[in-house]
């Protein structure tokens, strides 16, 4: 038997076990430092998402609603009423009354932090252009109104009748306006698609009627929205729609608070004079709204990334007193719960002039 006679060459032998555990753990630890640099980059990049996100619906919701305060007023600042009587066969009541403020701007509860407004205005191409009564008009049930002008009037258009001192009253077209000889006809019959006109015996104008000479203003389907925050979306509904209040639209997400103030005109010059919550009296109170969106990211940090404590962290108005809790509270016992300093925000502010009561007035 033959036997190689020459030792097996050393770079022949392969690894051994202590040099592939050494290989393993180095291996490891070049998988680890790739991960770690990987969730971090990963981390940064949700959160950079994340604030981008916050940054467009802030913006989105900012866009909607000056879009919308811009318009507002249409068709009802020139009035001079304070109330407007309505009625509407799917509402229950059936008869109710509203201010005509072009924009209104309510506190929602305390632990809420934040506000609801309200925008009214015309959608009509003649919202602007009123006409007015060539005879009385003693009662609501009355069928026909005859008006100097009723070009414009489309079936099921909602009008309008103002006389100042008196209350505004509003009612619905029940066909086109029709020319008669010199003036119109705006039929409102009641029953069918025309739920705005009350029945005989369910007299909405005042006492007395209207006297010809009386305003009368298209307002087409008098846009009457009611924007506000929940579950953090910026939520619409249609307050002319019966159940507009368990079925409302959400328009953006991400939106945790929208605050408001109204810039009034306190000595009629045209000019704001003040910023505040408080309720104006008269259609042409407020000439400009002051609006704060806030956003915020859907990316749950791990660690506290927003400052906060009990008073509020985010203050909306720049300059000034705070009026009505202009900060937004991020403490546990706020709105936001108690992760909401582990979230980054966004806030937006612009001041929005009301252009139908500024060029009326």
């Amino acid at each position: 038997m033959l036997f190689n006679q020459y030792p097996m060459n050393r770079s022949g032998r392969g690894f051994s076990l202590v040099e592939i555990m050494i290989a393993v753990v180095v291996g490891m630890l070049g998988i680890l430092i790739i991960m770690q640099v990987f969730l971090v980059s990963e981390g940064q990049k949700r959160t950079t998402t994340g604030g981008a996100d916050a940054q467009e619906n802030a913006l989105m919701a900012m866009f909607t609603l000056e879009r919308e305060m811009r318009i507002a007023g249409l068709g009802l600042v020139g009035l001079g009423c304070t109330t407007i009587n309505a009625y509407n066969a799917n509402m229950a009541p059936t008869t109710y009354s509203f201010n005509p403020w072009p924009v209104t701007i309510a506190r929602d509860a305390p632990a809420a932090g934040s506000d609801r407004i309200t925008i009214l205005y015309s959608n009509s191409a003649f919202g602007n252009i009123p006409t007015t009564l060539t005879n009385p008009a003693p009662v609501s049930s009355a069928v026909v109104n005859v008006v100097a002008n009723g070009d414009g009037f489309v079936q099921c258009n909602l009008f309008i009748m103002s006389s100042p001192p008196l209350a505004c009253t509003m009612l619905q077209a029940s066909q086109d306006g029709q020319k008669t000889g010199q003036d119109w006809n705006i039929q409102h019959n009641p029953g069918g698609a025309y739920i705005y006109n009350p029945p005989g015996g369910q007299n909405i104008f005042p006492v007395g009627g209207y006297p010809a000479g009386a305003r009368v203003t298209n307002m087409g389907s008098l846009v009457n929205h009611e924007y506000y925050v929940q579950n953090n979306n910026l939520m619409m509904r249609d307050v002319n729609l019966p159940n507009s209040a368990s079925n409302p639209v959400a328009l953006v997400n991400g939106v945790v608070s929208i605050r408001a103030q109204y810039g009034r005109d306190t000595n009629a010059d045209g000019y704001v004079d003040v910023y505040d919550n408080t309720a104006p009296a008269t259609a042409t109170d407020v000439v400009a709204v002051r609006l704060a969106v806030v956003s915020r990211s859907g990316q749950l940090e791990r660690d506290v990334v927003t400052p906060g404590n009990p008073a509020g962290s985010l203050v909306l108005w720049n300059g000034g007193t705070i009026v009505n809790g202009g900060a937004l509270d991020l403490s546990a016992a706020g709105p936001l719960g108690a992760t909401a300093q582990q979230y980054r925000y966004k806030i937006y502010q612009t001041t929005i002039p009301l252009r139908n009561v500024l060029w009326n007035n």
